[in-house]
């Protein structure tokens, strides 16, 4: 092989990995690829980029859980060891440039975890060296593929095993010289001939002198036959450690908790295995204590060497007062995560305290622990005296969050199971990972995100089934939503059910409908099946397209990145099998399965689960009395169209009038006896259904529903169905008018954004942008990658006067043009479609 061809592979490696690393952090398409692969030529670039999509190379993206597992779980900082972490921004850019460089070297962090922990979320093995033991286990627990952490002391040297190991060492050092020279001599020590040495330095105006410490630093590591290959200025910033909040406060300064302390970076080239001249320390034995759930809010700190001292703790109010270590030389052998600094005695003492702290015992169990393990050296008042001094000035058991009057996530999800019976539901898997937040339990969550979410708000601007200027005290899908969540509850409580899942559950039904209720739901289903696609259109379906997809809230947080709401499958399952009828053509629960792009994160196709079954039968007895009562309102329904069905002549209804009754008062007086008739009929028949069945498990493969009326109420309510919502509400003038006016404005209006997408909000747009190279695009694409619309179908639009348009323009449509328009118009409120549909179409 020619020296030439050898650099020319060589480059050809560096831009592949340029390419994915840019491909895990979702930069996904050429055009957004190629300004940023430093230079290179764009025909290099589409082949190399063509090469990967094509061969389907494994690339795996970031993952988010390094956040929620590693990030926002780290251990609070410890003042003396000088932990600043750098701002997610800085990890994550300074990650990308050393995998770009090194995606296939050996790679290390010394003392620095959030660095570490970002290369391991891009599915790269990462060594991670760090004085902390909490953060070692924390980061050991979190990256447990390949990546691992162990515990170091700089003052330590590196282990024979790990000397020249690694081709990229990146750290952070405590910003004093004797310090940098420590930090780079082991890094020195774990690097390769040829490595790269990555070294975050303080800026020219950090303090006084620090120009000629820079100086110094580099000539002293030229002087041993390092190189260095460069200083970038203002590379890293640091977010402002709770310790140093304090420090300014307690100086008198007002300073705000942005980031306003960055570093440059130094990049040495290591050239041999000389290291610097540093004067070193004998390693202390620091521990640290924190209690449960409470350890990345707050720890503290014992050196295990006593000080001689008259006072059995004493408070050094120096410590506490300057950001630099500089400016207060007094030693302190016990410190708090907030900038408290004390001189005691008797560490022996003091650890024993600081366990029982630990390990949750109050004050009084403490002391009395202690008393019994003393033997006799110390008396129980002067025991009691210490232990009550520590809490005076460090206040760790009044500041600890875990009291007997807070319930940890833990207690309340034992309280709740406590309440719940054996049949009620656990919850799974989330698809994207998550953490409980230490105070709900998961389908609390979910419940919590529905309410916050879009898709849910704009319910309240939805048509149940009259339209909505008819009359302001109509019902819309919010309403409907409650009272089913309040129905549903009533039922889950009978039989022991999970009632956060069955709040979520009741909440989100609905979600996915249109504007304009079901005619809005309809005209979508018709063009989707003339336009080719076999599962059509549904609320039911698109309800979890809503909630996994479309929902953007997550899409950059720094908590959680992903498409939706990141609902457990039971609140999903939910909304897609809410369904009238299990079995039969349209809308049943069968044929929506046979259809679904949800079928692989869902994985049961029976029946629901009992809270969606409760969730069911709710919304029927919903929407049959709340579209009585509306239809009685505007005089659509009489006396003799409900005295026509069985149900309304069954005890303890009476719909005898009154003289001075109108219909509508005196529904409302009844409606609670036709609650109570159809409550306790299905509370009745399922407790039957539910006794014959050996476990919960039984009830997906059932051969009914277990949750829902008898044959006889059924029959009932079919026929009120039949005789009073399709015979008289459905064929009222001013639902068929309504409905007539709603299938014209969404087809059109759908067509017309398909040809015309540049009408589409564009903060839409730039949400939906994201879901064009994931599984809810592929479901799609499977069918059609393009599609042609029919003339006949855009005989509304004049297209054959319109300037500069080309009629081949209907033909050969990319079929992510059709989904954005078809999810753009689902998400619409009926006043907003409305508006849009008046401004564009007239």
């Amino acid at each position: 092989m020619t020296i030439q061809t050898a650099e020319v592979e060589k480059w050809e490696k560096k831009l592949e990995n340029k390419i994915i690393s840019l491909l895990q952090r979702g930069i996904d398409t050429f055009e957004e690829v190629l300004p940023l692969c430093d230079g290179a030529q764009p025909k290099d670039v589409y082949k190399t980029f063509n090469n990967l999509i094509k061969n389907d190379v494994s690339i795996s993206p970031i993952s988010p859980e390094y956040k929620t597992k590693f990030f926002f779980k780290l251990p609070a900082a410890n003042p003396l060891f000088f932990q600043w972490w750098y701002t997610l921004e800085s990890q994550e850019t300074m990650a990308c440039r050393i995998l770009d460089i090194h995606q296939t070297h050996e790679i290390a962090c010394l003392g620095t975890p959030t660095l570490a922990a970002t290369i391991a979320a891009y599915s790269k093995n990462v060594t991670l060296f760090d004085i902390d033991k909490d953060i070692v286990s924390l980061f050991n627990s979190v990256f447990n593929n390949g990546s691992k952490a162990q515990v170091h002391d700089v003052n330590e040297e590196i282990s024979n095993y790990e000397k020249k190991k690694f081709d990229c060492i990146a750290i952070d050092p405590p910003w004093y010289p004797s310090e940098f020279k420590k930090f780079i001599s082991r890094a020195i020590e774990l690097a390769k001939d040829g490595a790269l040495i990555y070294c975050s330095i303080p800026q020219s105006l950090t303090r006084p002198g620090i120009e000629e410490e820079r100086e110094e630093l580099i000539s002293s590591l030229q002087d041993c036959g390092h190189k260095i290959s460069y200083i970038e200025p203002n590379v890293m910033k640091y977010i402002v450690p709770y310790f140093e909040e304090e420090a300014l406060k307690n100086s008198g300064v007002n300073a705000s908790n942005q980031p306003w302390r960055s570093s440059d970076l130094l990049v040495i080239n290591v050239r041999n295995s000389k290291t610097l001249n540093f004067e070193n320390r004998k390693p202390k034995e620091i521990r640290s204590y924190s209690r449960k759930n409470n350890n990345s809010v707050f720890r503290i700190f014992l050196e295990m060497s006593d000080i001689k001292s008259d006072f059995m703790i004493y408070e050094i109010d120096k410590f506490s007062s300057s950001i630099s270590q500089r400016d207060c030389t007094v030693k302190v052998n016990l410190w708090t995560s907030d900038k408290k600094g004390f001189q005691v005695g008797d560490t022996n003492l003091f650890n024993n305290i600081l366990k029982l702290w630990s390990e949750g015992k109050n004050i009084d169990e403490t002391i009395d622990i202690i008393r019994k393990e003393n033997n006799f050296i110390k008396t129980e008042e002067e025991i009691k005296r210490i232990v009550t001094k520590l809490e005076e000035l460090t206040e760790i058991w009044d500041l600890s969050s875990e009291s007997e009057i807070r319930r940890t996530s833990e207690e309340i999800k034992l309280k709740n199971d406590a309440l719940s019976s054996e049949w009620a539901s656990e919850s799974s898997d989330r698809e994207h990972g998550s953490k409980s937040d230490g105070f709900r339990i998961e389908f609390q969550r979910d419940r919590d995100r529905i309410i916050w979410s879009n898709g849910f708000r704009k319910l309240a601007d939805k048509t149940q089934l009259f339209p909505l200027e008819e009359d302001e005290h109509l019902r819309q899908r919010l309403a409907h939503s409650i009272e089913v969540m309040q129905l549903a509850s009533t039922i889950g409580a009978a039989f022991g059910l999970d009632k956060d899942l069955i709040e979520a559950g009741s909440l989100a039904h609905d979600i996915g409908h249109t504007p304009f209720g079901h005619a809005g739901e309809h005209a979508i289903d018709r063009m989707f099946k003339m336009l080719g696609f076999k599962g059509g259109f549904n609320h039911y379906e698109h309800g979890v397209d809503v909630v996994r997809f479309l929902e953007g809230s997550y899409q950059f947080s720094v908590v959680e990145s992903h498409n939706g709401l990141n609902l457990t499958p039971e609140v999903c399952d939910c909304i897609l099998k809410h369904t009238y009828c299990h079995k039969g053509e349209g809308p049943s629960q069968e044929n929506i399965w046979k259809y679904t792009k949800h079928r692989n994160y869902l994985k049961c196709g029976g029946y629901s689960h009992l809270e969606g079954q409760a969730v069911r039968a709710a919304d029927k007895i919903s929407y049959l009395l709340s579209d009585i009562e509306d239809g009685i309102k505007l005089g659509a329904i009489q006396l003799h169209d409900l005295l026509g069905c069985r149900l309304f002549h069954r005890s303890p209804i009476d719909f005898r009038m009154r003289n001075g009754d109108n219909l509508y008062s005196k529904f409302l007086e009844q409606r609670g006896s036709i609650i109570k008739l159809l409550m306790e009929d299905i509370i009745l028949e399922s407790t039957k259904r539910i006794s014959k069945l050996k476990s919960k498990y039984d009830v997906f493969k059932s051969d009914d529903y277990c949750i829902f009326h008898s044959g006889q109420i059924d029959n009932d309510m079919g026929e009120v169905w039949n005789k009073i919502q399709v015979a008289k509400l459905h064929l009222d003038p001013r639902v068929l008018s309504a409905n007539m006016k709603a299938s014209k404005m969404v087809s059109e209006l759908l067509l017309m954004l398909t040809l015309f997408p540049e009408h589409i909000n564009e903060q839409f747009k730039i949400e939906h942008e994201r879901l064009n190279t994931t599984e809810y695009m592929k479901y799609y694409r499977d069918q059609h990658k393009t599609i042609t619309i029919p003339p006949e179908f855009l005989k509304f639009l004049p297209l054959d006067m319109m300037i500069g348009f080309k009629i081949n323009s209907t033909k050969d449509i990319d079929v992510y043009h059709l989904v954005l328009a078809k999810d753009y118009v689902a998400s619409l409120t009926d006043k907003k479609l409305n508006k849009i549909y008046y401004q564009l179409l007239g």
